[in-house]
């Protein structure tokens, strides 16, 4: 099977199988990922946090943060009437009410075998970086704490890399994925899980993406049969998104 073969496979999954993978099967994919995923300079500057399947109380309260803020985004947008009722405008310019319902493609986050938290942390340099530091001055900031904001932009695409490798291994392995962006991104909105704090004594947090693992019993395309019309949920044209320079 192709490589385009493989990742065509990929669906969002709305459920998972009450079937866990094997923890020794995760190391040995997170292994083969973390062994393929090239990181400027070989920092690695990201943390891959492992939450199996006796982690219940840590799925669902990142579950709860997602739908948190969600609801939080939707309502600060949109327009408060007096009491407790939300009103929206529609992009033709109609006015509805709004009521907030927790999306159901969050599901993964609080249901699966393993869930992945890629969050930043701070690094230490190997040899060569050492000496290129010590020697000709080089700035790793990669190594410093105050740098960490300033980095989320490669951290973040160098997350993607290494979520992308994992996500084709585990299909050759008949393993399904999907990830999650809708959480908090504020450093503090983490200081209850210390696994993540990539600065101890500030409490001080940045998390790029969530990612589940399990083995699919019901996904996205599926539940959109009796939602979207055909060739409603599609793509952009690939025109729109590969631009020629000429």
């Amino acid at each position: 099977m192709g490589i385009v073969d493989t990742y065509e496979k990929r669906h969002h999954v709305f459920e998972y199988e009450k079937k866990n993978i094997p923890d020794e099967l995760v190391n040995e994919l997170l292994y083969k990922a973390w062994k393929i995923t090239p990181s400027k300079n070989n920092f690695m500057p990201y943390q891959v946090s492992v939450i199996g399947p006796n982690q219940q109380d840590i799925k669902d309260e990142i579950w709860k943060m997602c739908a948190f803020n969600h609801k939080r985004i939707e309502e600060d947008r949109f327009e408060r009437k007096d009491g407790d009722d939300v009103e929206y405008t529609t992009q033709r310019g109609n006015k509805a009410k709004y009521e907030f319902a927790i999306n159901k493609a969050y599901n993964h986050v609080r249901y699966n075998s393993h869930l992945l938290v890629f969050s930043a942390r701070v690094c230490k340099p190997n040899k060569y970086m050492e000496r290129m530091i010590e020697e000709e001055g080089h700035y790793a900031e990669q190594c410093e704490i105050k740098e960490v904001l300033e980095l989320v932009r490669t951290t973040s695409f160098e997350c993607g890399l290494f979520a992308a490798h994992l996500a084709g291994i585990c299909i050759e392995h008949g393993i399904d994925v999907s990830y999650n962006h809708c959480f908090p991104g504020q450093r503090n909105a983490w200081e209850h899980m210390p696994f993540l704090w990539y600065d101890k004594d500030n409490k001080h947090a940045k998390v790029f993406v969530n990612m589940s693992m399990g083995y699919g019993k019901y996904y996205r395309h599926q539940w959109l049969k009796n939602k979207a019309k055909e060739g409603e949920d599609i793509k952009p044209e690939m025109k729109d998104v590969v631009k020629w320079i000429k």
